[in-house]
């Protein structure tokens, strides 16, 4: 059994499948204030891999403007797609990974809806968050603690499968197209790892993960299983690749050491100390399930420290899962993990707790946070404007994906009855966890 299958099968016994099936098909009428998305598949199913050719059309009269099926196509090109992720492909609501093409099979760099260019992108398609927008949330979170995350769009898609059914009656709900995980100069901002005169330099991108196919990994020195983001692939030679386990075996054997603490020779020497401490803020703050298990970025520019991010994939957090006791407000999912899967965590988190100077800077940097962007009333706001945003949209996707009062796996109960009781249940759970974290903040940072 293969590495994808053997993921496959652990979801399939973890995961219950989802009691939702979509209703009938949803023709979608008027006009949108999202941008519409129109795959064309010409009749083929999506796989889950490799890439099928495809069409992609977008209709998007910009900011102000709404936007019809019969208006004129603002973008039109060819892509190749795929169904993408681990436990979301036993949604019915499939998320997709989409990279560019031209007529010649290459993958041009296209700017999609006002974001930078790229190749490489992502349709997500949320179902088990019926709020639509913890995602979206996360990484805006993120970007203004002045961090790079993936930035995002609202759209709404129609899958074109079928010549013989109307184009209105093939809408598959709203999606996030998100900016996929990659290196490069608008995304995660590292430079090129090259071989000169025989030594290697430049920039990487790891993580911590589930061990996918197509993904190369390592276990460092300590016993810790990282898995290679950038570079990967041919551009992975036995040279790059040594030279990356050495410089990260650096930090791990600077974590572990008796003089971790020191400033000169310690961890401090190869770890960014700021965005490790907002990671982890916004991870316990949002109470995400996969925290420091899944889904775990981190990277390092040529002649720098290793920061942590981009962050990625917070659909389970913020009350959003019936497991790992993040239903709940309350605890630290750093402390609490014996409920979650049996995915070894890191030491660097315990580690960093125990130098009581990273502690105080982290409670601090909790206190600051809390009075500007992670304040309740501005997160109200941005939650307020977002579902506004959405409201003619989300009626159209839970038409199409009839949820309400429903299980989607791993939805705790009672289940939303209505989109704004969904919204108005989030803004509640952040309110009472903001509250708890101020009350308890320094039980996470060990400042005794």
């Amino acid at each position: 059994m293969n590495g994808r299958w053997q993921v496959a099968f652990l979801l399939v016994m973890v995961y219950p499948a989802t009691s939702v099936r979509g209703g009938d098909p949803y023709r979608f009428e008027g006009r949108s204030q999202l941008p519409l998305v129109v795959i064309d598949t010409s009749g083929q199913e999506i796989p889950d891999e490799p890439k099928i050719a495809a069409t992609l059309s977008i209709i998007d009269h910009g900011a102000g403007e709404t936007n019809g099926l019969q208006d004129r196509v603002t973008t039109r090109l060819p892509i190749g797609i795929e169904v993408r992720g681990a436990s979301s492909q036993f949604y019915e609501k499939k998320t997709y990974g989409v990279e560019t093409r031209d007529s010649r099979g290459k993958d041009p760099d296209v700017r999609l809806l006002g974001l930078p260019k790229e190749s490489d992108w992502i349709l997500y398609g949320p179902q088990s968050d019926k709020t639509l927008m913890r995602n979206f949330l996360a990484y805006r979170l993120s970007n203004q603690l002045g961090h790079y995350a993936p930035r995002t769009r609202f759209v709404e898609v129609f899958l074109r499968s079928s010549k013989t059914r109307s184009l209105e009656s093939q809408y598959v709900g709203v999606y996030l197209l998100t900016e996929r995980v990659k290196r490069g100069s608008q995304r995660v901002d590292v430079q090129r790892l090259r071989n000169r005169k025989g030594k290697v330099a430049g920039g990487y991108v790891l993580k911590i993960d589930r061990v996918r196919e197509r993904t190369t990994y390592f276990t460092s020195s300590m016993g810790t299983l990282v898995g290679h983001v950038y570079p990967r692939g041919s551009r992975l030679d036995a040279s790059r690749r040594d030279w990356i386990v050495a410089d990260f075996d650096r930090l791990e054997r600077a974590l572990a050491g008796s003089q971790f603490r020191h400033p000169e020779s310690g961890y401090r020497r190869y770890l960014d100390t700021g965005s490790w401490i907002d990671s982890i803020l916004l991870n316990e703050f949002l109470k995400n399930v996969d925290a420091y298990i899944l889904s775990t970025y981190f990277h390092k520019a040529r002649d720098g420290k290793i920061h942590m991010g981009p962050m990625w994939d917070f659909n389970l957090s913020s009350g959003n899962a019936s497991y790992g006791g993040v239903w709940h407000e309350k605890e630290w999912i750093l402390k609490d993990r014996d409920t979650r899967f049996a995915f070894s965590v890191p030491f660097w988190w315990d580690r960093l707790l125990e130098d009581p100077k990273f502690c105080q800077q982290l409670v601090a940097r909790w206190r600051a946070l809390r009075k500007t962007v992670l304040h309740t009333k501005a997160l109200i706001e941005t939650i307020d404007k977002t579902a506004g945003r959405l409201q003619q949209a989300q009626r159209r996707n839970f038409q199409r994906w009839p949820l309400w009062n429903k299980y989607v796996w791993p939805n705790p109960r009672p289940y939303a009855g209505s989109y704004d009781e969904a919204v108005s249940r989030l803004k509640e759970w952040l309110r009472k966890r903001g509250e708890w974290m101020d009350a308890n903040i320094e039980t996470l940072g060990r400042t005794s």
